[in-house]
């Protein structure tokens, strides 16, 4: 398993990366904080340097490549070197087609999947000049349909995951690993707004500490729970005709409510 010192976390300010920037602080890692709220990683870092720990933060959107360029250089200022770079940014939220917004759909799209792009572009040069590294995005197990009242979600880990999965057997031979993370349902502020029963929901702590291991001993899917992973690939290979049936069902959509 192996000892990652060096950690980037971009959009820890809450949730799964608060949580894993703590679990990582508590393993000794020196951490950069990345986010758009510089007031909640103002505090996170406070919180890691009182506790004996190490950490830096910059604001930084992964919307923005910009911004993206300049947080990665501040990280390589700050620790020497980045053995992992964690891509947690995103943004979700209920949307129904009846009013549907392709302004919200490309916003949601930015954030989820080009904010990935954005950080592999940067980080590919950075890791192959330090001669290797490691990039975990996280996506989703909602990666696998279009689910109703999801479309932009569902459609953006999915961009995500194969963007990744692609980026992982093209960039090996570098000495570059690329793991994807596809949680399940997390309680966090994100899942607070799902109006539907989330089964086999856990703490940030918990996913936390289930990504730390994964990204240790490099897997190249981190995903979890596994009842939700095995419900997944079920759903997958539903036919359409069973899948639309079993949907609709699962969450009407507001004008059948």
């Amino acid at each position: 398993m192996a000892v990652d010192r060096n950690v980037v976390i971009f959009g820890c300010s809450r949730g799964i990366g608060r949580a894993l920037a703590e679990e990582y602080s508590r393993k000794g890692a020196r951490l950069v904080l990345l986010s758009r709220d510089v007031e909640a990683i103002r505090d996170l870092q406070r919180e890691i340097k009182e506790g004996g720990g190490e950490a830096w933060y910059r604001r930084c959107d992964v919307t923005s490549r910009d911004d993206v360029t300049d947080a990665v250089a501040y990280a390589r200022k700050c620790s020497g070197g980045i053995d992992v770079a964690v891509v947690n940014a995103g943004v979700g939220g209920p949307e129904w087609m009846q009013d549907f917004h392709a302004a919200e759909y490309r916003r949601i799209m930015e954030a989820n999947a080009f904010g990935i792009a954005n950080a592999l572009e940067v980080l590919i040069p950075v890791f192959r000049k330090q001669g290797g590294g490691v990039f975990a995005g996280v996506t989703s197990i909602a990666d696998v349909r279009g689910f109703p009242g999801s479309a932009a979600y569902c459609s953006s880990k999915a961009a995500a995951s194969i963007l990744l999965e692609a980026a992982r057997v093209e960039l090996r031979e570098l000495g570059i690993r690329v793991l994807t993370v596809r949680p399940g349902f997390v309680r966090t502020a994100m899942t607070a707004e799902n109006e539907f029963h989330m089964p086999f929901l856990m703490s940030s702590e918990r996913a936390a500490r289930i990504i730390r291991k994964g990204i240790a001993r490099r897997r190249r899917i981190i995903q979890f729970p596994w009842p939700t992973v095995m419900y997944a690939r079920i759903v997958r290979l539903l036919p359409n005709v069973l899948y639309d049936i079993a949907a609709r069902r699962a969450r009407p959509s507001q004008s059948q409510s």
